[in-house]
C-alpha cells in the first residue's frame, strides 16, 4: 500500500512538472524558422542610418535578403566577405552577412558574435530567435519542444533544438536569453524525436 502511494505521489509530481514546462508558452511562427524571414524584425543596437542584409550569392539582386527603409535611394557597393554567418556549404549562397552604414561609411557584420552585437538589446522573438540561431539552436515548426517560447520583463525562453544524424536524432533545449544583453543560458530537455533508419 504504501508503495502504490509512494508510486501514484511520484507520477503526479512527473506530470506537474511537464505541466510548469509548458505553462505560459506559445507556438514560435512557422515562418521563423528560417533565418532569412528575421531580418525585418531587427531594430539595430546602434542609430545607422542604412543597412543591408546579404547571402553570398553572385547575382546582386538575389544577393540581397532584406534593405533597411531610407527617405533616399542608395547603393552599396563593396565586396563580399569571405565568410559569414549561418555557415551551411563552400561556394555561392552559403552565409549570410550585414552591411551598415555608420557615420557614411560601411561596417560588415560577419560572424555570429558580430550578428550579436549588430541586435544589441533583444526587443523580440524573432530578434530572440537569431540569437538562438547564433549559438546553434534550430527552430521545429511541428513540434512544441523544440519550438515555443515565452517572455518576461528580463528574458526570453525558448524551446529549441540541436540534431545529430544517423540516427537523426532531435534533442530539445531550453534556452534563456537576457532581453538586455542576448547572453543565454541553454538546458536540456532531452531526446524528443528519433528515427532509426540511416540513408
Amino acid at each position: 500500500m504504501k508503495k502504490s502511494g509512494f508510486a501514484i505521489l511520484l507520477l503526479s509530481q512527473l506530470f506537474s512538472g511537464q505541466t510548469v514546462q509548458t505553462v505560459g508558452y506559445q507556438k514560435i511562427p512557422d515562418v521563423f524558422d528560417t533565418a532569412e524571414n528575421l531580418y525585418p524584425f531587427i531594430k539595430p543596437s546602434e542609430n545607422l542610418s542604412y543597412w543591408k542584409a546579404f547571402t553570398n550569392h553572385s547575382d546582386p539582386e538575389k544577393a540581397v535578403l532584406y534593405e533597411s527603409q531610407y527617405p533616399e535611394p542608395m547603393t552599396i557597393l563593396e565586396p563580399v566577405p569571405e565568410k559569414g554567418f549561418f555557415q551551411k556549404c563552400v561556394g555561392e549562397n552559403c552565409f549570410h552577412y550585414i552591411i551598415a552604414c555608420k557615420n557614411d561609411r560601411p561596417e560588415y557584420f560577419a560572424d555570429e558574435k558580430d550578428l550579436r552585437k549588430f541586435i544589441g538589446e533583444v526587443d523580440n522573438i524573432a530578434e530572440a530567435v537569431l540569437i538562438a540561431n547564433t549559438h546553434g539552436f534550430l527552430i521545429d515548426i511541428n513540434h512544441f519542444e523544440g519550438g515555443s517560447f515565452k517572455k518576461d520583463e528580463q528574458n526570453f525562453y525558448l524551446k529549441t533544438f540541436k540534431t545529430k544524424k544517423c540516427p537523426d536524432v532531435k534533442e530539445s533545449f531550453l534556452i534563456t536569453i537576457k532581453r538586455k544583453n542576448g547572453q543565454i543560458k541553454q538546458q536540456s530537455n532531452g531526446i524528443y524525436t528519433v528515427k532509426k533508419t540511416c540513408e
